[in-house]
């Protein structure tokens, strides 16, 4: 009889953006869902967060932050989720910036939850029950509770990011290679709690910005 897999929280690894690595030269994006991009010997790997900048033409690309999807070839790579069909057609330049994606060693509690979707009654005069509509999805929360180390360099990005309302890439990396998880998402609140005869603590609740992305990968 098969048994069930099963993946202990130390062992596992989480990390958090601190900042991004060198710049690769995009030569050429596609109006395609998803979003092509071509880039030389890029050497990113499936699921790696990337910012893009300095394009020309498909500006609606620029400055903001992306996560590669599977099946990224030597010198192509798509885009999850960028439909960019309707885009400004690209004309030239532009970079791909990999997110530096840190460990978080303080970390003691994770915990992600999913955002209900709206739903809206349609119930008529003809209905024979309630009837709903759905309407727009909430990608939810993370919340993370944390050993406070106000210098270490991630919970320094976290505070920055808080503050600038800038996007930030996380990810989870289960062992025995169970897979990965990488989301995007805004620092919406941090706390620090101490008191007697314990450690200072800290805590931080992430709104996720989009669905969270599950790669094969992690931790061997």
């Amino acid at each position: 009889m098969p048994s069930a897999k099963r993946y202990k929280f130390p062992g596992s690894q989480f990390r958090v953006q601190i900042g991004f690595l060198a710049t690769k030269a995009i030569t050429a994006v596609t109006n395609d869902d998803p979003a092509n991009v071509t880039s030389a010997a890029h050497g990113l790997e499936d699921g790696t967060p990337v910012k893009v900048a300095g394009v020309v033409g498909m500006t609606e690309l620029n400055g903001n932050l992306y996560v590669v999807q599977e099946g990224a070839t030597a010198n192509d790579l798509d885009l999850i989720g960028v439909d960019s069909t309707d885009y400004t057609a690209y004309i030239s330049g532009g970079t791909l910036a990999p997110a530096d994606m840190s460990p978080f060693c303080e970390l003691q509690n994770f915990n992600q939850q999913d955002g209900a979707a709206d739903e809206y009654e349609a119930t008529t005069i003809c209905s024979k029950a309630k009837e709903f509509e759905i309407g727009l999805s909430d990608p939810g929360t993370m919340q993370l509770d944390y050993l406070a180390a106000l210098n270490s360099p991630i919970q320094v990005a976290m505070r920055a990011a808080k503050r600038s309302g800038e996007i930030l890439a996380f990810d989870l990396l289960f062992p025995k290679d169970g897979g990965r998880v990488v989301a995007l998402g805004s620092v919406q609140s941090q706390n620090l709690t101490g008191g007697n005869g314990g450690l200072w603590q800290g805590s931080a609740t992430i709104r996720l910005t989009g669905e969270i992305y599950v790669f094969e990968s992690g931790v061997a």
